[in-house]
């Protein structure tokens, strides 16, 4: 479809029209699967989270364990939601210019709904009440509250969504890396060094790397979440609290943080639209994004600092991070897209709207997040409602009001009109009255010290959960008048459904006429790159495989059986081994060809294998081996076989892909060790 079809629209830009291309059928419908999805389990978390203020504000009768199973749920629930709604308005702005494959997308639909159905049972019908961080051992301390089959649920719940946001982050890279040309050339770092003069559209930047620390995220809560489901099969299994609340906290706070990041990738797209300026890729915004990189992956442990034996060095890098972590986001993001609007003759819509408001959100609540960071405050406001206050106030005002506007976004161009100004006025000032007024009391109520999750409020402070739940119903007022807004836009999109395929784009930008100045991409057939192609390479492998003997030799053995965690040791570097010798067979020309492009076998192979080997590395199942000599060999044989599956699934991957996923899964199993002792 030609890139001038935007000419005739009404809701955008009259200058957008030479980078925006009409919108294909297969982006429109993820786009408005996974955000309506997203938007609905948002609403519902958000009326179970009214539900809570009002228990805290003695308005209802709820009792404590029913306000901890609804506040598990509202917590995972609201998580996920805003994670559905931005993977499909991330995949709807990338899906332009990189051929992302469908049939992956589905998949992690089924996945993260899945896992939400678990969740969900495991909450309200298991009565499953630990909090969505499921920090242990108080899973395993019910109280007689909850039974072991809702652990179970819950942690194989988590489970589902984790390896549903992995199968969405591999196809991102995958083809990402594919398209053009390389890890480094994908990340900018090419442009950024002078080896090139232009580089990939800002959305392929920002979404490797939110590939990359989603995958990262992904492994360590895999890593954890197994080792708990095992502990609901085997009691014995110890828990080492300090390394657990390190994983978890890795997992949960950068699954959080990077909802954002996703909705920022895609805001570089929906925005230039109504300003009718595209957004370029600068040197700048390559510096900031590998900032970015580091400063996700590190920032997590500001939430330990109360744990004095954390070791102080990780305090350092975590307060580091934090701070470090605002350049980015104020200067390459908030900054350079209120420049971008700032003179523009911006179009104001609905969706456009929202989108404008949506900055505010990051950046108040982001500076709330970076307040509390501060080592010295953060010993005042740890644990109180201040935490609350700075996630709601990103979470809803900032990522959940960018899944309304591009929701809004995808109906206003399908319309092809936009709603009422005094319509659009209302709901967004009963969004920003009702919203930041809730935050608000959670701010003051922080600033004072009233701690967070108490079913039951410290007397004399009910008086803030009711003022905030009245704010929260004017929040919802908003919603319904958002809602309200759409219901003539969607009726015009459905009489006016005229969607025609369109190929892929032969430049760097999402318009389909060519940019002569722009580079070609690589074929996409570069992602069936061995990761060890060279002879040096497989000859390191090679040798790789010659020292990762050591974990069979019997003297080997014999030590580990001193201590569980030498023994899970071991363990991990059979499978080390096999994981070697797969990468390394897989890698072969010959075989390579005879494989041939199962890319979807070995994504489903390096995702499960990991998962199985740490699940029969319990006590439990290994012990009642050890007296019989071959039972036990072929145990340990075992780990070396769900290693070779995995290395010979990463081969399958491609270069980058393959590489890193390979990585992840041998660091698996030393996490594995560290933590179940």
């Amino acid at each position: 479809m030609e890139a001038g079809a935007a000419q005739s629209s009404r809701v955008l830009h009259q200058d957008a029209a030479g980078f925006t291309a009409r919108t294909r059928g297969v982006e429109r419908r993820m786009g408005l699967l996974f955000t309506a999805t997203g938007i609905g389990l948002v609403v519902v978390m958000g009326v179970l989270g009214l539900i809570m203020r009002l228990t805290q504000a003695t308005v209802i009768d709820l009792s404590p364990a029913w306000f901890y199973r609804i506040m598990t749920l509202h917590g995972a629930g609201m998580i996920t939601g805003v994670l559905l709604a931005m993977m499909g308005a991330l995949w709807y702005v990338l899906h332009e210019t990189v051929p992302l494959r469908t049939g992956r997308m589905l998949a992690t639909y089924a996945l993260v709904v899945g896992g939400v159905l678990a969740v969900a049972a495991a909450t309200l019908l298991g009565g499953f009440g630990a909090g969505w961080a499921f920090l242990p051992p108080l899973p395993f301390y019910a109280a007689g509250q909850w039974s072991v089959w809702s652990e179970s649920v819950f942690f194989a719940g988590n489970i589902l969504v984790g390896a549903g946001f992995c199968v969405y982050c591999i196809d991102v890279l995958e083809q990402t890396t594919a398209t053009f040309g390389g890890l480094r050339r994908t990340l900018g770092l090419h442009f950024l060094f002078g080896r090139e003069a232009t580089a990939p559209p800002p959305q392929a930047i920002a979404a490797t790397v939110v590939a990359i620390d989603g995958l990262i995220s992904c492994a360590v809560g895999a890593t954890i979440l197994v080792g708990l489901l095992g502990r609901t099969y085997d009691h014995a299994v110890g828990i080492d609290a300090l390394v657990a609340k390190n994983l978890v906290y890795f997992y949960g706070h950068s699954i959080a943080n990077l909802t954002i990041y996703l909705a920022a990738a895609a805001i570089y797209v929906l925005v230039p639209r109504y300003a009718g300026r595209p957004y370029a890729t600068t040197k700048v915004f390559v510096a900031g994004w590998m900032g970015s990189l580091v400063f996700i992956a590190t920032a997590y442990s500001h939430h330990l600092y109360m744990d004095f034996v954390q070791p102080g060095w990780a305090a350092i890098i975590s307060a580091i991070a934090s701070y470090g972590a605002l350049i980015p986001v104020a200067v390459v993001t908030i900054y350079s897209m209120t420049m971008l609007i700032w003179g523009s003759r911006y179009r104001w819509t609905l969706a456009s709207t929202l989108l404008y408001v949506g900055f505010a959100g990051w950046a108040i609540g982001g500076t709330g997040a970076v307040i509390d960071s501060i080592i010295p405050i953060n010993f005042r406001l740890h644990n109180t409602t201040w935490v609350v206050a700075h996630f709601h106030t990103y979470l809803i005002l900032c990522v959940v009001v960018w899944a309304l506007a591009f929701l809004a976004h995808l109906l206003e161009r399908d319309a092809d009109r936009t709603t009422s100004r005094a319509g659009r006025t209302w709901t967004v000032g009963l969004i920003i009255i009702g919203g930041y007024g809730l935050t608000g009391t959670w701010f003051v109520e922080g600033a004072l010290g009233i701690p967070r999750r108490y079913a039951i409020q410290p007397p004399g402070t009910t008086g803030y959960s009711l003022v905030g739940s009245m704010f929260a119903l004017v929040l919802a007022l908003g919603f319904l008048s958002f809602f309200l807004q759409l219901i003539p836009l969607v009726r015009e999109a459905w009489a006016r459904r005229h969607y025609l395929p369109a190929s892929y784009g032969g430049g760097w930008t999402p318009s389909s006429r060519r940019d002569d100045s722009a580079p070609t991409p690589v074929a996409p057939p570069t992602r069936w790159a061995a990761p060890l192609w060279s002879p040096s390479q497989l000859a390191f492998g090679v040798g790789a495989c010659v020292v990762a003997l050591a974990p069979f030799l019997p003297q080997i053995v014999d030590a580990s059986e001193t201590s569980t965690r030498y023994h899970h040791l071991d363990h991990a570097g059979q499978f080390f081994f096999g994981a070697m010798l797969g990468l390394v067979l897989g890698s072969l020309p010959s075989i390579s060809r005879r494989l041939g492009d199962r890319s979807s076998i070995g994504l489903a192979t390096v995702l499960i294998a990991p998962m199985l080997m740490m699940l029969v590395m319990i006590p439990r199942i290994y012990e009642p081996l050890e007296p019989h000599p071959l039972e036990h060999a072929s145990y340990h044989l075992a780990m070396a076989v769900f290693g070779m599956a995995t290395g010979l699934g990463a081969t399958r991957l491609g270069l980058v892909t393959g590489r890193i996923m390979f990585i992840l899964s041998i660091g698996m199993p030393l996490m594995f060790a560290a933590a179940m002792k």
